[in-house]
């Protein structure tokens, strides 16, 4: 595999999986997804770069956009309906952009369907450890509680150059830190780039 390559994607590849990495790649290629770089791999490897692929991973997380809650609600369903407003408005109280809030919600909990979700209404799968995710997962009287409390303690923790968390105002490096899979940084980014889509038809 080539590391460098998929690492300036936005791929976390240090200790990580390569096929996994590979695969990954391979689904949002649109090509036969086998883990391996043959030449249908290879020729989209030639025309990706961190520029067409997914840009959404490097690009800013702060400062806040603005959005009507009716458009941020428009991008709610499943178990995030009726949230909209919320994440709006704790987004932008934090100033950083709602889509990366929404999205981080949606790839971690399936919209807010997750076991986790529906029986602690955590919405982020926040402190869910690998290895006994329910139980350690913080629980919230509401999933507007979630909201409110993971949206602060995001911006303080990891886009405030403050945070003891910090490494950088974007999906990517915010990854470094956050997730310890290789490939979440690339997919939630993909889903911000799918949710600002929407907004434009």
């Amino acid at each position: 595999m080539s590391t460098v390559y998929f690492n300036q994607l936005g791929y976390k590849t240090a200790d990580s999986r390569h096929d996994y990495i590979i695969k990954d790649f391979q689904r949002h290629a649109k090509i036969t997804v086998d883990g391996i770089i043959g030449s249908q791999t290879k020729a989209k490897m030639k025309y990706y770069n961190k520029n067409n692929f997914c840009p959404e991973v490097f690009e800013p997380i702060k400062p806040y956009i603005p959005y009507k809650d009716a458009h941020v609600e428009s991008l709610c369903n499943k178990g995030l309906i009726g949230l909209g407003s919320i994440f709006n408005y704790y987004s932008k109280i934090n100033d950083f952009d709602v889509l990366h809030n929404l999205a981080h919600a949606i790839l971690e909990s399936a919209s807010g369907t997750s076991v986790i979700a529906e029986k602690k209404n955590n919405i982020y799968g926040w402190n869910a450890i690998d290895s006994s995710p329910l139980y350690s997962a913080y629980g919230f009287v509401s999933k507007g509680d979630c909201i409110k409390a993971w949206s602060e303690w995001f911006n303080k923790t990891y886009l405030l150059p403050t945070g003891n968390q910090f490494r950088g105002n974007n999906e990517y490096c915010v990854g470094i830190a956050y997730h310890t899979s290789s490939i979440a940084s690339i997919n939630k980014a993909f889903i911000v780039q799918n949710l600002r889509h929407r907004l434009q038809e």
